[in-house]
């Protein structure tokens, strides 16, 4: 059989097992090692992750959940590991087993299918068989270098002349399926393995790549197309950065081109690559499009199929030259000043399309150009960018369009520090909103950094990697000092939490104790004075303590105290226990800085009924009204079911930090639909999420979640712009978000939104 370009075929006809099949056996091993590997040092990172998860809900369902999981990994995750093993080479078994089928049999024989045979798929093995198939999507996005040469070299150890999809025995769609039957070795069911996944996922995106190289590497070692090349490359010199910037475009389009529509949304970067192929293609088909070239030669395709460009009628222009006489003139255009109009920046790409030097560069270059100036385009008319923000970002377009000429890879590459830059931009801005202060110590800091990037960059990224690393570092070090308001908030709301907690023991057990007529002395004391002292110690001490059970015994034994003694054995117990109960509720009273002339008051009271009980009889006290018995929840009567409740804010000063504590009052219990859709969001909020606050003079702020209350679900605000936070509860925070006076800001980067609306406009055009 004859094979192309320094492909030999390794397999062999017979019984043994050919040399390509050892070799590839081989790799499935060292493929295998590295991730058993993987699976054991990751189980400590998963177990602690589960247990923040587990922390920080309110929900006990998910609380009982996430632990119980973890308990599994801690018992089981040796067997996970070994099941894992033998799922990895199953499912390698019968990738090859499919492979070798469709090489034998080109032709498939026409079959009517059976519909007798078809079932319904149960929602939970829907929802895996989707996660799956995204989570190895996006682990083939993260590895996209790696698979483009390890693809190739398993179809030459195949005896394939071209990669062909779904063969490839070591690829991310194999290990993904092998980790989700292991993962069934914990016992858990199709909910927890889901979640189990998610948690593995961020792990394997940085664990999976360097395995890809270590197996590339082998395979050079062992002469497998150690000369492997992209299949793009450029034929000008210009700066070494430039040599594989086409070279990433034919394996990342191909890719898109065989996604689903879903799959190229989810992977941006990919529908941008697939986009830009096809864009390329169209152009080179008809020349007459725009960005079509004068000299065809500039951008040079080896070892794809389909007709060559027809050679160029004029003069031969050189592509290097072309190539350089183009970012010279980016350089120039890079220094000058960017223009305003109607307070939004002007596109100054789309002025490099139109210029003299960009009619002369390749398709490929000349889609490039119309990609990054659409992307701009939705950067100046996204409504959420302050414009200060789009001053500073439009000051970044031609290092940014430099950029994507020299690297394809930033459309695919979330971690391309450029790409990473932009983002942190929108992690900045989010701070502010509408209005930017342009004295803010984060605004200064980024544009400082943006001029840095200006007047620095030419063709070496490091320099927005450079950039990245300082403005993460200054972040970080702003929201450390941001901490201490945030500490000081938290502390102030824990403190309220545990008093409210304690009020409301202190409340059951004064009901509970008192569901019978009472003398009215008692009656008084109890409710002006012993609750708050009831209050103290269950601030100190939880119900089963001693301390908790003596302070509830102190009401049981004042009230025997004045009761009529009738036999010797009963006054002399009065006797005995009237030191311990008065030095009690003496502490009590002290502990709660009761008043003198009150507690002299009830003392001297206390006294004649105690000599009156002690001659067997009453001292003529009134009889209180019975209390009834205390609810479950909420001890205040439920209000009528129009009643909307009002939000009662309270402010207080706290180490110089003004705290503003916000909660819902009188509130009707039946929740309207758009009720639990808040409340749902307000369920979805995790810290470190932005939200704004509208005030009714118009004013608003923005203020970033530092803390949820364990306990209550409290949720605590603050901004690094003023000395203030926000203590809310979850119920006001949803009827605020209900009634439109707070909202969730979208924390989706300024360039993801942007890169998003991209690939949707090319995808509506194609």
């Amino acid at each position: 059989m004859k094979k192309s370009n320094k492909v030999i075929a390794l397999n062999g006809i017979g019984r043994d097992r050919s040399p390509g099949q050892r070799i590839l056996g081989e790799c499935r091993d060292q493929l295998e090692e590295g991730l058993s590997a993987w699976l054991r040092d990751v189980a400590t990172p998963v177990s602690e992750e589960l247990f923040v998860l587990a922390d920080s809900t309110r929900e006990r369902i998910k609380q009982t959940r996430y632990l119980d999981l973890r308990a599994d990994i801690e018992k089981d995750w040796p067997h996970l590991i070994e099941a894992f093993r033998r799922e990895l080479a199953a499912e390698a078994t019968r990738c090859l087993s499919k492979t070798s089928q469709n090489n034998t049999n080109q032709e498939a024989p026409l079959e009517v299918p059976d519909f007798e045979g078809l079932t319904l798929v149960a929602d939970e093995d829907l929802s895996e068989n989707i996660v799956i198939r995204e989570f190895a999507a996006q682990l083939s996005e993260t590895c996209n270098t790696e698979l483009y040469a390890l693809d190739r070299r398993v179809a030459a150890l195949l005896g394939q002349d071209e990669p062909v999809d779904r063969t490839n025995p070591l690829s991310p769609p194999i290990i993904c399926q092998a980790l989700t039957d292991a993962c069934a070795a914990l016992g858990s069911d199709a909910e927890d393995r889901l979640l189990l996944l998610r948690r593995l996922e961020r792990h394997l995106h940085l664990a999976l790549p360097p395995i890809y190289q270590r197996i590339n590497a082998r395979l050079v070692e062992r002469g497998i197309l150690p000369d492997l090349k992209r299949n793009f490359r450029r034929s000008s010199a210009i700066a070494g950065a430039s040599a594989t910037a086409a070279a990433n475009v034919a394996p990342a389009s191909a890719t898109a081109a065989n996604a689903s529509p879903t799959s190229s949304t989810q992977l941006g970067g990919e529908g941008i690559l697939g986009a830009l192929q096809r864009l390329v293609q169209a152009r080179s088909a008809n020349p007459g499009l725009p960005g079509s070239m004068a000299n065809e030669g500039v951008i040079e395709q080896t070892g794809t199929s389909g007709p060559a460009s027809p050679p160029s009628s004029g003069p031969t222009i050189d592509a290097a030259a072309l190539s350089h006489m183009f970012f010279v003139s980016l350089d120039e255009l890079q220094h000058q000043p960017i223009g305003m109009t109607d307070n939004v920046p002007v596109n100054c790409v789309r002025a490099v399309r139109e210029s003299e030097a960009a009619r002369q560069i390749g398709h490929l270059e000349s889609v490039t150009i119309d990609i990054v100036a659409m992307l701009f385009d939705f950067i100046f008319d996204d409504r959420d960018i302050p414009p200060a923000i789009k001053a500073l970002v439009s000051r970044l377009q031609i290092p940014v369009l430099k950029v994507a000429m020299l690297d394809h890879d930033f459309f695919s590459d979330r971690q391309h520090p450029a790409r990473r830059f932009l983002s942190s931009i929108s992690g900045i801005a989010v701070r502010w909103g509408s209005a930017v202060d342009e004295t803010d110590p984060f605004y200064c800091k980024l544009a400082e950094l943006v001029e840095q990037i200006q007047n620095q960059f030419e063709t070496d990224v490091k320099v927005f990697g450079t950039a990245l690393v300082e403005l993460d570092a200054f972040v970080d070090q702003r929201e450390n000092e941001e901490e201490s308001t945030a500490l000081t908030a938290t502390d102030l709301v824990i403190r309220h939490e545990q008093e409210a907690t304690a009020w409301e023991r202190a409340q059951h057990a004064v009901q509970t104790f008192w569901v019978r007529p009472l003398p009215a002395l008692i009656e008084a004391f109890v409710s002006d004075h012993w609750i708050y002292a009831l209050q103290k110690v269950a601030l100190e001490h939880d119900v089963d303590s001693p301390a908790w059970k003596s302070a509830r015994g102190a009401m049981e034994d004042l009230d025997w105290s004045i009761q009529p003694k009738k036999s010797q054995g009963d006054r002399l117990k009065l006797i005995s226990l009237l030191p311990r109960l008065l030095s009690q509720l003496n502490r009590g009273l002290d502990s709660i800085d009761a008043n003198p002339a009150q507690r002299r008051a009830f003392f001297d009271e206390l006294v004649e009924c105690h000599a009156a009980a002690l001659k067997g009889e009453t001292a003529g006290l009134p009889i209180a009204n019975a209390k009834a018995a205390p609810q479950e929840a909420d001890l205040t009567p439920p209000p009528s079911s129009d009643q909307e409740g009002d939000l009662l804010v309270t402010r207080s000063i706290d180490n110089g930090l003004q705290v503003e504590e916000i909660i819902l009052v009188g509130a009707s219990p039946i929740w309207r639909a758009d009720d639990r859709e808040a409340f749902a969001r307000v369920e979805a909020l995790k810290r470190g999420d932005w939200l704004e606050f509208r005030q009714e003079d118009g004013s608003s702020s923005r203020e970033r979640l530092n803390w949820i209350s364990p306990q209550r679900g409290i949720l605590v605000f603050s901004n690094h712009r003023s000395a203030k936070a926000i203590s809310i509860s979850p119920e006001a925070l949803a009827r605020q978000l209900r009634d439109g006076n707070a909202a969730i800001v979208n924390g989706t980067p300024l360039f993801e939104r942007a890169l998003s609306g991209v690939l949707e406009s090319l995808n509506a055009a194609a």
